[in-house]
Protein backbone atom coordinates (compact mmCIF):
# COMPACT_ATOMS: atom_id res chain seq x y z
CA UNK A 1 0.00 0.00 0.00
CA UNK A 2 2.53 2.13 1.06
CA UNK A 3 4.35 2.02 -2.80
CA UNK A 4 1.58 2.85 -4.52
CA UNK A 5 2.33 5.90 -6.92
CA UNK A 6 0.16 8.60 -6.66
CA UNK A 7 -2.85 8.73 -8.95
CA UNK A 8 -2.84 11.54 -11.22
CA UNK A 9 -6.56 12.14 -12.49
CA UNK A 10 -6.93 14.29 -16.31
CA UNK A 11 -11.10 14.28 -15.96
CA UNK A 12 -13.94 12.37 -15.11
CA UNK A 13 -13.42 9.43 -18.04
CA UNK A 14 -9.98 9.23 -16.95
CA UNK A 15 -11.02 8.76 -13.04
CA UNK A 16 -13.39 6.26 -14.49
CA UNK A 17 -11.23 4.13 -16.86
CA UNK A 18 -8.39 3.55 -13.80
CA UNK A 19 -11.64 2.81 -11.29
CA UNK A 20 -12.93 0.14 -14.34
CA UNK A 21 -8.93 -0.95 -14.04
CA UNK A 22 -8.75 -1.19 -10.56
CA UNK A 23 -12.11 -2.71 -9.43
CA UNK A 24 -12.72 -5.00 -12.57
CA UNK A 25 -11.52 -8.43 -12.21
CA UNK A 26 -12.29 -12.37 -12.88
CA UNK A 27 -14.76 -13.68 -9.99
CA UNK A 28 -13.29 -16.17 -7.61
CA UNK A 29 -14.70 -18.75 -5.10
CA UNK A 30 -18.05 -18.71 -4.06
CA UNK A 31 -19.66 -16.79 -6.50
CA UNK A 32 -18.19 -17.93 -9.67
CA UNK A 33 -20.02 -17.02 -12.95
CA UNK A 34 -22.40 -19.11 -13.97
CA UNK A 35 -22.02 -22.22 -10.88
CA UNK A 36 -22.52 -19.33 -8.21
CA UNK A 37 -26.35 -18.77 -9.75
CA UNK A 38 -27.10 -22.03 -10.53
CA UNK A 39 -26.32 -23.41 -6.73
CA UNK A 40 -27.23 -20.48 -4.82
CA UNK A 41 -29.52 -18.16 -6.87
CA UNK A 42 -26.45 -15.51 -7.03
CA UNK A 43 -26.74 -13.32 -10.21
CA UNK A 44 -24.14 -13.29 -12.23
CA UNK A 45 -22.40 -9.97 -13.81
CA UNK A 46 -22.67 -9.64 -17.19
CA UNK A 47 -21.57 -6.08 -17.96
CA UNK A 48 -19.64 -4.10 -15.35
CA UNK A 49 -18.33 -0.60 -15.10
CA UNK A 50 -18.40 2.01 -18.12
CA UNK A 51 -21.99 1.58 -19.56
CA UNK A 52 -24.76 3.58 -18.65
CA UNK A 53 -25.84 0.81 -16.32
CA UNK A 54 -24.22 -2.21 -15.23
CA UNK A 55 -26.17 -5.65 -15.98
CA UNK A 56 -26.47 -8.55 -13.87
CA UNK A 57 -28.07 -11.93 -15.03
CA UNK A 58 -30.09 -14.55 -13.36
CA UNK A 59 -32.18 -17.15 -14.58
CA UNK A 60 -32.00 -16.05 -18.10
CA UNK A 61 -32.82 -12.39 -17.37
CA UNK A 62 -30.98 -9.37 -17.48
CA UNK A 63 -31.65 -6.84 -14.53
CA UNK A 64 -30.29 -3.42 -15.34
CA UNK A 65 -28.57 -1.12 -12.22
CA UNK A 66 -27.46 2.51 -12.40
CA UNK A 67 -27.26 5.48 -9.87
CA UNK A 68 -26.91 9.57 -10.45
CA UNK A 69 -25.66 11.77 -8.19
CA UNK A 70 -27.24 15.79 -7.80
CA UNK A 71 -24.47 17.90 -6.16
CA UNK A 72 -25.78 21.58 -5.61
CA UNK A 73 -23.38 24.09 -7.37
CA UNK A 74 -22.44 21.36 -9.77
CA UNK A 75 -25.74 19.69 -11.41
CA UNK A 76 -28.51 22.35 -10.07
CA UNK A 77 -28.30 25.97 -8.60
CA UNK A 78 -31.08 26.77 -6.38
CA UNK A 79 -30.80 30.56 -7.83
CA UNK A 80 -32.01 28.87 -11.36
CA UNK A 81 -33.93 25.95 -10.30
CA UNK A 82 -37.10 25.39 -7.95
CA UNK A 83 -37.24 22.30 -5.53
CA UNK A 84 -39.81 20.14 -7.48
CA UNK A 85 -37.64 21.01 -11.00
CA UNK A 86 -34.77 19.33 -8.75
CA UNK A 87 -36.55 16.10 -7.95
CA UNK A 88 -38.02 15.60 -11.42
CA UNK A 89 -35.06 16.00 -12.97
CA UNK A 90 -33.01 13.24 -10.12
CA UNK A 91 -35.48 10.45 -11.57
CA UNK A 92 -35.13 11.53 -15.43
CA UNK A 93 -31.89 11.43 -15.56
CA UNK A 94 -31.77 7.80 -13.96
CA UNK A 95 -34.32 6.46 -16.17
CA UNK A 96 -32.50 8.01 -18.87
CA UNK A 97 -29.59 5.51 -18.30
CA UNK A 98 -32.04 2.48 -18.32
CA UNK A 99 -33.63 3.55 -21.52
CA UNK A 100 -30.47 3.70 -22.94
CA UNK A 101 -29.58 0.04 -22.35
CA UNK A 102 -32.73 -0.84 -23.88
CA UNK A 103 -34.69 -1.73 -20.27
CA UNK A 104 -37.63 -0.61 -18.73
CA UNK A 105 -36.95 1.24 -15.20
CA UNK A 106 -38.62 -0.79 -12.03
CA UNK A 107 -37.71 -0.10 -8.98
CA UNK A 108 -35.31 3.52 -6.91
CA UNK A 109 -33.51 3.96 -4.34
CA UNK A 110 -33.03 7.52 -3.22
CA UNK A 111 -30.45 9.24 -0.60
CA UNK A 112 -30.61 12.63 0.33
CA UNK A 113 -27.88 14.62 2.17
CA UNK A 114 -29.34 17.81 3.11
CA UNK A 115 -28.20 21.07 5.81
CA UNK A 116 -30.39 20.54 9.25
CA UNK A 117 -31.93 24.54 8.61
CA UNK A 118 -32.84 23.79 5.22
CA UNK A 119 -34.72 20.63 6.29
CA UNK A 120 -36.19 22.72 8.80
CA UNK A 121 -37.62 25.54 6.69
CA UNK A 122 -41.02 26.91 5.73
CA UNK A 123 -41.89 25.35 2.62
CA UNK A 124 -38.47 24.78 1.76
CA UNK A 125 -36.45 22.34 -0.18
CA UNK A 126 -37.78 19.40 1.28
CA UNK A 127 -41.64 19.68 0.57
CA UNK A 128 -40.81 20.50 -3.16
CA UNK A 129 -38.32 18.05 -3.53
CA UNK A 130 -40.04 15.31 -3.03
CA UNK A 131 -43.44 16.70 -4.99
CA UNK A 132 -40.98 16.42 -7.87
CA UNK A 133 -39.76 12.99 -7.16
CA UNK A 134 -43.34 11.43 -7.11
CA UNK A 135 -44.66 12.88 -9.87
CA UNK A 136 -41.76 12.18 -11.52
CA UNK A 137 -42.02 8.49 -10.58
CA UNK A 138 -45.59 8.36 -11.41
CA UNK A 139 -44.68 9.51 -15.18
CA UNK A 140 -42.15 6.64 -15.49
CA UNK A 141 -44.57 4.18 -13.07
CA UNK A 142 -41.26 3.60 -11.21
CA UNK A 143 -41.58 2.59 -7.11
CA UNK A 144 -39.35 4.25 -4.29
CA UNK A 145 -38.31 0.99 -2.12
CA UNK A 146 -35.45 2.69 0.14
CA UNK A 147 -32.92 5.08 0.51
CA UNK A 148 -30.71 7.09 3.04
CA UNK A 149 -31.20 10.50 4.84
CA UNK A 150 -28.70 12.63 6.72
CA UNK A 151 -27.80 15.81 7.40
CA UNK A 152 -24.85 17.79 5.67
CA UNK A 153 -22.41 20.85 6.48
CA UNK A 154 -22.13 21.80 2.94
CA UNK A 155 -25.33 22.25 0.26
CA UNK A 156 -28.22 19.61 -0.71
CA UNK A 157 -26.93 16.32 -2.50
CA UNK A 158 -29.30 13.79 -3.87
CA UNK A 159 -28.93 10.44 -5.25
CA UNK A 160 -30.78 8.20 -7.06
CA UNK A 161 -30.43 4.01 -7.90
CA UNK A 162 -32.31 2.46 -10.01
CA UNK A 163 -33.45 -0.64 -11.17
CA UNK A 164 -34.62 -2.05 -14.63
CA UNK A 165 -34.86 -4.75 -16.70
CA UNK A 166 -34.07 -5.70 -20.22
CA UNK A 167 -34.70 -9.19 -22.86
CA UNK A 168 -31.94 -7.85 -24.45
CA UNK A 169 -29.23 -4.80 -23.39
CA UNK A 170 -27.95 -2.59 -26.06
CA UNK A 171 -24.04 -1.15 -24.87
CA UNK A 172 -21.99 1.03 -26.14
CA UNK A 173 -19.25 -0.96 -27.70
CA UNK A 174 -21.50 -2.24 -30.34
CA UNK A 175 -20.91 -0.14 -33.14
CA UNK A 176 -19.27 -1.17 -36.32
CA UNK A 177 -18.30 0.41 -39.67
CA UNK A 178 -20.91 1.17 -42.11
CA UNK A 179 -23.58 2.13 -39.32
CA UNK A 180 -26.01 4.86 -39.49
CA UNK A 181 -25.41 7.13 -36.04
CA UNK A 182 -28.93 8.27 -35.13
CA UNK A 183 -30.24 10.77 -32.66
CA UNK A 184 -33.62 11.03 -31.14
CA UNK A 185 -34.09 14.43 -30.83
CA UNK A 186 -33.43 18.07 -30.92
CA UNK A 187 -29.79 18.69 -29.68
CA UNK A 188 -28.53 21.77 -27.97
CA UNK A 189 -32.11 22.84 -26.44
CA UNK A 190 -31.11 22.14 -22.50
CA UNK A 191 -28.01 24.37 -22.93
CA UNK A 192 -29.98 26.76 -24.67
CA UNK A 193 -32.07 26.81 -21.65
CA UNK A 194 -29.54 27.40 -19.25
CA UNK A 195 -28.24 30.22 -21.10
CA UNK A 196 -32.01 31.84 -20.73
CA UNK A 197 -32.05 30.94 -16.99
CA UNK A 198 -28.86 33.13 -16.43
CA UNK A 199 -30.53 35.65 -18.03
CA UNK A 200 -33.70 35.35 -16.52
CA UNK A 201 -31.82 35.07 -12.75
CA UNK A 202 -34.12 33.60 -10.82
CA UNK A 203 -36.36 29.95 -10.90
CA UNK A 204 -39.02 29.89 -13.11
CA UNK A 205 -42.11 27.58 -11.84
CA UNK A 206 -43.07 25.89 -14.75
CA UNK A 207 -44.67 23.11 -13.00
CA UNK A 208 -46.92 25.43 -11.57
CA UNK A 209 -47.56 26.67 -15.18
CA UNK A 210 -45.43 29.97 -14.44
CA UNK A 211 -44.93 32.18 -17.60
CA UNK A 212 -42.92 34.64 -18.26
CA UNK A 213 -41.82 36.94 -21.59
CA UNK A 214 -38.80 38.52 -21.25
CA UNK A 215 -36.28 38.31 -21.98
CA UNK A 216 -37.72 36.25 -24.87
CA UNK A 217 -41.32 35.72 -25.79
CA UNK A 218 -42.78 32.45 -23.65
CA UNK A 219 -43.69 30.29 -26.70
CA UNK A 220 -39.65 30.64 -27.52
CA UNK A 221 -38.65 29.90 -23.61
CA UNK A 222 -40.59 27.39 -22.83
CA UNK A 223 -39.40 23.98 -24.57
CA UNK A 224 -36.03 25.00 -23.58
CA UNK A 225 -36.26 25.77 -20.19
CA UNK A 226 -38.41 23.02 -19.56
CA UNK A 227 -35.19 20.58 -21.33
CA UNK A 228 -33.33 22.01 -19.01
CA UNK A 229 -34.88 21.74 -15.90
CA UNK A 230 -37.43 19.25 -16.42
CA UNK A 231 -36.81 16.87 -18.89
CA UNK A 232 -39.48 13.86 -19.84
CA UNK A 233 -36.99 11.02 -21.17
CA UNK A 234 -38.68 8.87 -23.72
CA UNK A 235 -37.63 5.15 -24.23
CA UNK A 236 -36.80 4.68 -28.00
CA UNK A 237 -39.24 2.70 -30.01
CA UNK A 238 -39.18 -1.04 -29.70
CA UNK A 239 -37.52 -3.62 -32.61
CA UNK A 240 -35.17 -1.42 -34.10
CA UNK A 241 -31.96 -3.32 -34.85
CA UNK A 242 -29.73 -1.01 -32.85
CA UNK A 243 -26.07 -1.81 -32.63
CA UNK A 244 -24.87 0.32 -29.55
CA UNK A 245 -26.62 3.08 -28.10
CA UNK A 246 -25.95 5.92 -24.61
CA UNK A 247 -27.83 8.72 -23.86
CA UNK A 248 -26.32 12.24 -24.82
CA UNK A 249 -25.67 13.55 -21.47
CA UNK A 250 -22.33 15.74 -21.77
CA UNK A 251 -22.92 17.22 -24.91
CA UNK A 252 -22.79 15.25 -28.68
CA UNK A 253 -19.40 15.28 -29.29
CA UNK A 254 -17.43 13.56 -25.91
CA UNK A 255 -20.59 10.83 -26.09
CA UNK A 256 -19.67 10.31 -29.33
CA UNK A 257 -16.30 9.62 -28.76
CA UNK A 258 -16.80 7.71 -25.54
CA UNK A 259 -19.25 5.24 -27.80
CA UNK A 260 -16.43 5.42 -30.51
CA UNK A 261 -13.59 4.64 -28.18
CA UNK A 262 -15.83 1.47 -26.52
CA UNK A 263 -16.43 0.37 -30.17
CA UNK A 264 -12.93 0.64 -31.47
CA UNK A 265 -14.60 2.36 -34.36
CA UNK A 266 -14.68 5.68 -35.48
CA UNK A 267 -17.55 8.19 -37.54
CA UNK A 268 -18.35 11.05 -39.58
CA UNK A 269 -20.86 14.16 -38.56
CA UNK A 270 -22.34 15.89 -40.71
CA UNK A 271 -23.62 19.81 -39.42
CA UNK A 272 -26.44 20.08 -42.13
CA UNK A 273 -27.93 16.64 -40.19
CA UNK A 274 -27.80 17.83 -36.56
CA UNK A 275 -31.51 18.30 -35.27
CA UNK A 276 -32.04 21.74 -33.97
CA UNK A 277 -35.52 23.21 -32.87
CA UNK A 278 -36.50 26.43 -34.38
CA UNK A 279 -36.70 27.80 -30.64
CA UNK A 280 -32.99 26.91 -30.20
CA UNK A 281 -32.04 28.75 -33.05
CA UNK A 282 -34.28 31.49 -32.37
CA UNK A 283 -32.38 32.20 -28.78
CA UNK A 284 -29.54 31.46 -29.83
CA UNK A 285 -29.43 34.59 -31.96
CA UNK A 286 -30.81 36.43 -29.66
CA UNK A 287 -28.25 35.29 -27.43
CA UNK A 288 -25.40 35.41 -29.40
CA UNK A 289 -24.53 31.78 -29.40
CA UNK A 290 -24.26 29.61 -32.41
CA UNK A 291 -26.63 26.96 -32.58
CA UNK A 292 -24.21 24.00 -34.30
CA UNK A 293 -21.97 24.57 -30.56
CA UNK A 294 -25.18 24.31 -28.54
CA UNK A 295 -26.07 21.09 -30.37
CA UNK A 296 -22.31 19.82 -30.37
CA UNK A 297 -21.25 20.42 -26.70
CA UNK A 298 -23.98 21.68 -24.20
CA UNK A 299 -25.20 18.22 -22.90
CA UNK A 300 -28.21 17.65 -20.70
CA UNK A 301 -29.95 17.10 -23.83
CA UNK A 302 -31.35 13.19 -22.45
CA UNK A 303 -32.15 12.01 -26.22
CA UNK A 304 -30.49 8.65 -27.32
CA UNK A 305 -27.41 8.26 -29.37
CA UNK A 306 -27.42 5.06 -31.17
CA UNK A 307 -26.13 3.03 -34.13
CA UNK A 308 -27.92 1.22 -36.49
CA UNK A 309 -27.22 -0.83 -39.80
CA UNK A 310 -30.31 -0.19 -41.81
CA UNK A 311 -32.32 2.97 -42.43
CA UNK A 312 -34.84 3.81 -39.69
CA UNK A 313 -37.27 6.04 -39.47
CA UNK A 314 -38.45 8.32 -37.27
CA UNK A 315 -35.20 9.49 -35.96
CA UNK A 316 -32.34 11.70 -37.71
CA UNK A 317 -29.39 10.38 -39.35
CA UNK A 318 -26.79 12.69 -38.73
CA UNK A 319 -23.48 10.74 -40.21
CA UNK A 320 -21.84 7.12 -40.19
CA UNK A 321 -19.34 4.89 -37.92
CA UNK A 322 -16.22 4.74 -39.91
CA UNK A 323 -13.01 2.72 -39.45
CA UNK A 324 -11.20 5.48 -37.45
CA UNK A 325 -11.27 8.45 -36.37
CA UNK A 326 -13.62 11.42 -35.58
CA UNK A 327 -14.43 13.84 -38.02
CA UNK A 328 -16.85 16.35 -38.56
CA UNK A 329 -18.25 17.88 -42.52
CA UNK A 330 -19.02 21.42 -42.20
CA UNK A 331 -22.33 23.19 -43.99
CA UNK A 332 -19.71 24.45 -46.51
CA UNK A 333 -18.71 20.43 -47.13
CA UNK A 334 -15.49 20.98 -45.62
CA UNK A 335 -13.75 18.15 -43.20
CA UNK A 336 -11.99 18.45 -40.22
CA UNK A 337 -11.75 16.86 -36.80
CA UNK A 338 -14.85 17.00 -34.25
CA UNK A 339 -14.37 19.37 -32.10
CA UNK A 340 -13.46 18.12 -28.32
CA UNK A 341 -15.91 19.18 -26.05
CA UNK A 342 -19.20 18.16 -23.61
CA UNK A 343 -19.03 18.48 -20.11
CA UNK A 344 -16.65 16.33 -18.27
CA UNK A 345 -15.93 16.48 -14.80
CA UNK A 346 -12.60 17.06 -13.15
CA UNK A 347 -11.64 19.40 -16.12
CA UNK A 348 -11.69 23.35 -16.11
Amino acid sequence: MGNQKPLRIDGELNLIDHIRQRFTKPPKGLFDGSAAEALYGVPRLAIGIGDDAAVLRAGGKDILLTTDAMVEGVHFDMTFATPFQVGHKLVSVNVSDIYAMAGRPAYMLMTMSIPVDRVAEAGGFVAGFLDGVETALDTYAVELIGGDITSSKGGISVSATLVGFTERPVLRSGAMAGDGIYVTGNLGDSACGLHLLQRINRPVAIEKEETINIPLAWRVMEPLLRRHLMPVVNAPMGNLRTNAMMDISDGLSIDLRRLCTDSGVGARVYETSLPCSVEMIEAAAFLGLQPTMLALCGGEDYQYLFTSPEPVSGYRCIGEITESGVVFIDADNKQRELIRCGYEHFKD
